[in-house]
């Protein structure tokens, strides 16, 4: 049998060699340099929207009946992030991450489905269970559970034989799946997550929850360390249960012994029970209603004018008290979401140097090729000063026509070469423009119909940007006429 040690070293190297820890590495990495950092809502917008599927996980928690009462229903990724914060958001997409990293090297079989479905159970039961403690305890401790699962996943994945004498070790006799792993692999389940938790570089407070703990109902939790490690544990045994048994009456009755331990009351047990239940029960539904090969439904026909006339009233609705740095990226957000941008950016012009920069961006690599995006405002003619001198938003559908090919500017050219429609949205101030909005579907041709009712309401979504830089400067005399 290998010590902790060699079992450990083989274990990263198996990860390296299959080339899958790297991206889980950089996920983490950037998730907490994010949450370490100053940030305003757009860097944290753009952080989170550089993944589609991400960005949509992330709106779903945010709608979950654990953060309904917080402001309603949220439709952007801008919109959640004001409403549950920095710290709760960064904890809540390393969880999504956590998970879909090992449902991207999932190979294809019955362990790592299982294994999966606990630990999606068990964070569920943990976010219900901590609706009374706070948003930002809430995701931290699902992060926990989470962790405590990954011990599992990283045996079903990297281990596969080992876990299954785990399974039928747990099978065969009176033991738990940590006993049997100190049996097989000569290192405990809690062993494997902590230094999981250190290799990630997750907060300390993350892996010093990971640590053995001997956990009764009469056990008095000293430190929110301790707090931490106890849900998480409780959780991830009631989704065992739940998972293995399919007895709500059995996790209710595991939950609730530990209630008084947790700081719980019976109302909070129900509603967790109640959730992992609907949530166990989707899972073995959607499973079972899984097309064979893998594919996902093609794009649906939206109603674009709907979609941005709902952006511009949760706009105008919760725009009033806030500055122009966090309601631009509501904006921007709302735009890209009603037309299904591929990648969407916001210019702004810094007054003193006549020159727009861009200093927000949604969509695929956008991070990367924002330093590139500026020009001055004086005039050449290309599209970006037409669209400055516009009234109303400018569509062009096929920026590689001839008749307009050569008014795509080189600076733009080389950092978007592919685009091939584009709406440019000028926002103006006493006739001035100040910031432009850009949104572009990628290589192919717009796909919805934009006629005169869907530019009136991306020109309406530009004009409430104009309308916070006058709120935020009243009293800022007219610039110069031109």
């Amino acid at each position: 049998m290998k010590t902790k040690a060699e079992f450990l070293e083989t274990l990263w190297a198996r990860m390296a060699q299959q080339g899958d820890f790297p991206t889980l590495q950089y996920c983490v990495d950037n998730i907490f340099k994010t949450l370490n950092a100053d940030l305003t809502v757009g860097e944290m917008a753009t952080s989170v929207l550089s993944d589609f599927s991400l960005s949509q996980k992330v709106i779903r928690l945010a709608n979950s009946a654990m953060y309904r009462s917080f402001g309603g229903e949220v439709t952007t990724v801008s919109r959640a992030i004001l409403v549950l914060g920095v710290e709760a958001i960064s904890h809540l997409t390393l969880g999504i991450q956590l998970l879909d990293y090992f449902h991207g090297v999932a190979p294809k079989r019955p362990q790592a489905a299982k294994a999966l479905q606990r630990a999606l159970v068990a964070g569920e039961i943990t976010r219900a269970l901590s609706q009374a403690h706070g948003i930002n305890e809430g995701e931290e401790a699902v992060v926990c559970t989470l962790m405590h699962h990954m011990s599992r996943l990283l045996l079903v994945f990297y281990f596969p034989e080992e876990w299954e004498r785990v399974e039928a070790m747990c099978a065969a006799h009176p033991m738990t799946e940590n006993e049997a792993a100190q049996e097989v692999l000569g290192i405990s389940l809690e062993d494997i997550a902590e230094a999981a938790a250190q290799k990630w570089r997750l907060p300390g407070l993350i892996a010093n929850a990971m640590k053995p703990r001997t956990l009764t109902p009469d056990t008095v939790l000293e430190t929110h360390a301790d707090w931490l490690a106890a849900i998480a544990h409780v959780s991830s045994e009631a989704a065992v249960t739940l998972v293995r048994e399919g007895s709500p009456e059995s996790v209710s009755a595991l939950l609730t012994s530990h209630a008084k331990m947790l700081g719980l009351n019976h109302a909070d047990v129900s509603v967790a029970v109640s959730q992992a239940e609907v949530l166990n029960t989707s899972i073995v539904a959607s499973e079972a209603a899984a097309p064979a090969d893998g594919a996902s439904p093609g794009p649906q026909p939206v109603n674009v004018l709907d979609r941005l006339r709902q952006g511009l009233a949760e706009v105008r609705r919760e725009g009033a008290g806030l500055s122009v740095s966090q309601l631009a990226p509501m904006v921007l957000e709302s735009s890209m979401r009603a037309l299904d941008f591929s990648r969407c950016f916001l210019m702004m012009l810094n007054p003193k140097t006549r020159h727009f920069h861009a200093r927000l961006g949604f969509g695929d690599g956008m991070r990367e090729v924002l330093p590139a995006l500026s020009f001055e405002e004086g005039f050449v003619p290309d599209v970006f000063h037409f669209a400055g001198l516009s009234g109303r938003p400018l569509l062009i559908e096929d920026t590689f026509d001839p008749e307009v090919a050569h008014r795509m500017p080189r600076w733009y050219r080389d950092a978007i070469p592919n685009a091939r429609s584009v709406v440019l949205a000028p926002v103006k101030m006493r006739n001035r423009c100040i910031a432009l909005i850009y949104g572009d579907w990628g290589a192919v041709r717009m796909p919805a119909v934009i006629g005169e009712e869907e530019l009136e309401a991306i020109d309406a979504l530009a004009r409430e940007i104009a309308a916070s830089v006058m709120r935020a400067a009243p009293e800022r005399p007219a610039p110069a006429g031109r």
